[in-house]
């Protein structure tokens, strides 16, 4: 912006207001900023004074009368500096006023400020200390982008992401250059008004919120909108969960679980939801179920078991009782095995003898590394007996194998045996 250096000018009494108009002209256009300097009864430091301004057009006020505390009719100046090294020196102004003056102690110039730093003073004798510095920045370029606005809908919502009882519209506006003047709202078919905090909407039905911003240059945003469903809270529950639970494993003729029993517990609410479910194994305390609870040790087991919803209701304990019971030994063929070696001759035989501890006939194998033989329908008591020629003078120890079938509880069970012979020399 071009520079326009002024002459000195000096307002005081009866020609300030021609001087005024003159320094007006000069200026060559309206002033866009309004700085202002006041004064008051002291005179080290003015009452008042701007400490930034941008380049261009300027009007300068100076006052200084009793509506600025000057009491004692003092006088003083608004003087620019124009010599002193590192200051602009290119607008001279030099205003004295008082309150007693024809323009009541204001005096009003226009001038052009550049960027950079002017210095100002009271070149009044003894009023040294009234100085100070004004710092000028260049205008920056013509804003002619549109703030950005957008807005967010909260609350709580239900499961198909309606609203419940009420929302809240958040507008948020933003704006780069010139900076955000103003932000606007209408809900539903109603005007645009001032946007100062969230909107609360409550009515239930479907509803819009239109938007828009305006920045300090003046540029208006399109009008965006948002839109959402608030609909009215269901009753309120006071209804518990239904809750249950289910024993499984295997269990024996009489119902008992073999071994162990799991205890699987369900809770169902169709209002507010399942919120906790709690179980106790016989007298230990409640805690959270949160899978199958296994239960292993033998007699007799009660577990109590509770639900309570999301909106604080509980149900009754509720109970099942069991028993665990240790599973029986496994099914087996009786049998007492004896083997033994003995010389007959200068020959070595190994003698196996199986008796059957049943209480069914038995089919017994009788197998040694020299031979084998099956005897079936060994009674009980009785015993299937073979021995068996080593073909040899002498052996070592050694084991026999046998086992015996029989039919158990509708089923055939075979069980295993081993017996050990000691070692022998025939001659």
């Amino acid at each position: 912006m071009l520079a326009v250096a002024l002459p000195t000018v000096w307002l005081s009494g009866a020609g300030a207001a021609a001087q005024s108009q003159s320094q007006s002209q000069q200026a060559g256009q309206a002033a866009e900023q309004t700085l202002v300097w006041t004064a008051d009864n002291s005179y080290t430091e003015y009452k008042s004074a701007p400490a930034t301004a941008t380049a261009g057009p300027v009007t300068i006020v100076f006052e200084t009368n009793e509506s600025t505390g000057n009491t004692f009719g003092m006088s003083h100046t608004l003087t620019f500096d124009v010599s002193s090294p590192g200051y602009n020196h290119d607008v001279n102004v030099n205003i004295m006023a008082s309150p007693f003056d024809t323009s009541g102690g204001r005096h009003e110039v226009q001038v052009n400020l550049t960027p950079g730093t002017y210095r100002y003073y009271c070149m009044i004798p003894g009023h040294a200390g009234m100085v100070g510095e004004l710092v000028v920045t260049s205008a920056g370029p013509t804003d002619t982008t549109p703030p950005q606005v957008s807005a967010s809908v909260s609350g709580d919502k239900d499961a198909d992401g309606n609203y419940v009882s009420s929302a809240s519209v958040t507008v948020s506006a933003t704006d780069a250059d010139s900076g955000v003047d103003t932000v606007e709202y209408a809900l539903d078919a109603g005007a645009f008004q001032a946007y100062t905090a969230p909107v609360p909407v409550s009515q239930v039905g479907e509803h819009t919120v239109r938007y828009r911003a305006t920045d300090k240059a003046g540029n208006a945003s399109a009008v965006g909108s948002v839109t959402f469903t608030v609909v009215a809270p269901k009753p309120k529950d006071t209804t518990p969960p239904t809750v249950s639970a289910a024993v499984s494993g295997t269990k024996d003729a009489h119902g008992d679980y073999v071994d162990s029993a799991t205890v699987t517990i369900s809770a169902t609410d169709a209002d507010s939801g399942v919120d906790t479910v709690e179980y106790a194994l016989d007298a230990g305390a409640f805690q959270a179920y949160t899978a199958p609870v296994p239960v292993s040790q033998v007699g007799e087991h009660t577990v109590r078991y509770r639900a309570t919803d999301k909106a604080g209701n509980t149900s009754g304990v509720a109970t099942t009782t069991f028993t665990v019971v240790a599973a029986p030994p496994p099914a087996r063929t009786p049998l007492t095995v004896t083997a033994s070696s003995r010389c007959l001759g200068t020959s070595v035989y190994v003698a196996v003898a199986a008796v059957n501890d049943g209480d069914v006939p038995a089919t017994v194998t009788l197998t040694t590394p020299y031979g084998s033989t099956t005897v079936a329908n060994v009674a009980p008591g009785k015993q299937a007996y073979q021995s068996f020629n080593a073909r040899a003078k002498q052996i070592g120890v050694g084991k026999v194998t046998v086992t015996g079938t029989s039919s158990i509880d509708g089923e055939n069970v075979t069980t295993s045996y081993e017996a050990a012979y000691n070692a022998i020399s025939c001659g």
